[in-house]
């Protein structure tokens, strides 16, 4: 997977997608239960009037090996006929679509290819020139009756695109850095490291380790640390708060040597962080005594920090790879590289909305059906839509152990 600036995917070398081991017993297991391999499916309650069915995502992306459509010469738009996704990507300096983008317009494509049943179609726009064309470029949109906008651009791009009304512009999923959704019809889609490490607190709770002391980068938010906090009071716990760190071994070490009267009121440490420095702080917490801590990390660590042994046994919530595989090898084929998580969620837009359009028709592309409390689960696992604007995806738990994740607990099910 591929780091960029800004969107919210993994690291190069992380891999939250791991192999499955024996379920550890925990007084934690029952929230996370075991589950049968399933398909991509809509579910919706007995009030949104959906099913999933033969029409549904489970028959078109298990069984069938449908090619992409080809995109047109001119300008970029994948189907002939239905509901128009519109997708608002940048180019990069090439004038290509690129890294992130290309993911994520790819996967797009392979959705409409295996899901848009002749209803659904997406039409790539360029956004490269900045906030100052979203206006244009959403206008536009709305003239050709889109179902949905899905944006993967610079927090400022999506940020004008979310600014404008609700009632002016087709509802917006998001792909890119979280942005504010007051304005309504505004949908943050991907899970980030925050999320990973709110789902490892909770289970780590649910086994009695509720004396939480977090370790973050400089740059993590206070909302995001006040969200932290709130998971552990939640779960019946005591916040010692978060300890910054630079992100060299030095400053990481330091960080850890002035918090030890912290430390010394903790049984589990979160450790969050994109950086071979959550090593660092593992290290120098056993070396100054304490040895006896939970250790909680994320879905943002390098892959390569799982074969320290300073880290042997720490928890990591992340999203279970059965679902990407289902669409993994025939990507692959189609695009000659692996699937990223861009791309992923670039499908999960086309199959949530072709959902949606092949159930109910495109007038139901609502925010009532996109906040179904019963929720979709696409190639990204179980997640909803909420009417804040957030999205809530159930995780998968995983220990490291011998130098990478395994299983402890399948993701829940159902909501």
């Amino acid at each position: 997977m591929t780091l960029h600036t800004y969107g919210q995917t993994a690291n190069a070398d992380t891999a939250p997608l791991a192999t499955s081991g024996p379920t550890w017993a925990g007084p934690w297991v029952d929230t996370f239960k075991s589950a049968s391999a399933v398909g991509l499916l809509l579910f919706c309650g007995v009030a949104a009037g959906c099913q999933a069915d033969s029409n549904g995502f489970a028959s078109s992306s298990k069984n069938n090996d449908i090619k992409p459509p080809p995109s047109t010469t001119v300008e970029e738009s994948f189907g002939e006929s239905g509901s128009e996704i519109t997708l608002l990507v940048p180019k990069g300096a090439s004038g290509m679509y690129e890294g992130a983008a290309r993911d994520i317009r790819d996967g797009a494509a392979l959705g409409v290819g295996e899901l848009g049943g002749g209803q659904v179609r997406v039409k790539v726009v360029d956004v490269a020139t900045g906030a100052a064309g979203v206006p244009a470029a959403v206008s536009a949109a709305k003239a050709r009756n889109a179902a949905v906008l899905v944006s993967y651009a610079p927090p400022n791009v999506t940020a004008a695109i979310a600014a404008i009304p609700a009632d002016q512009r087709p509802p917006l999923l998001n792909l890119g850095t979280p942005v504010a959704t007051n304005v309504g019809s505004v949908f943050n889609f991907t899970s980030d490291e925050i999320d990973s490490a709110v789902d490892g607190l909770k289970a780590a709770a649910a086994a009695g380790h509720k004396k939480v002391l977090a370790f973050a980068p400089e740059d993590l938010s206070p909302a995001d640390e006040a969200r932290l906090g709130d998971t552990v009071r939640q779960a019946g716990g005591t916040f010692g708060g978060v300890v910054r760190y630079g992100l060299n071994d030095a400053a990481a070490a330091d960080a850890v040597k002035k918090a030890k009267s912290q430390l010394a009121a903790a049984d589990t440490v979160l450790i969050l962080g994109k950086t071979p420095a959550v090593t660092t702080i593992a290290e120098a917490i056993k070396a100054g005594g304490q040895s006896n801590v939970t250790f909680v990390g994320t879905s943002a660590w390098p892959a390569r920090t799982y074969s320290n042994p300073a880290v042997a046994g720490t928890l990591i919530a992340a999203i279970e790879p059965e679902g990407t595989t289902l669409i993994a090898e025939r990507y692959k084929r189609h695009y000659n590289r692996p699937l990223t998580s861009d791309a992923a969620y670039g499908y999960d837009s086309v199959a949530i909305t072709a959902g949606i359009v092949r159930t109910k028709g495109p007038e139901a592309l609502t925010t009532d059906n996109l906040t179904n409390k019963l929720g979709f689960k696409g190639t990204t696992g179980l997640f909803r839509l909420t009417p804040s604007g957030t999205v809530d995806r159930k995780m998968s738990l995983y220990a490291i152990e011998g130098g990478k994740l395994t299983l402890r607990g399948t993701a829940a099910q159902a909501f």
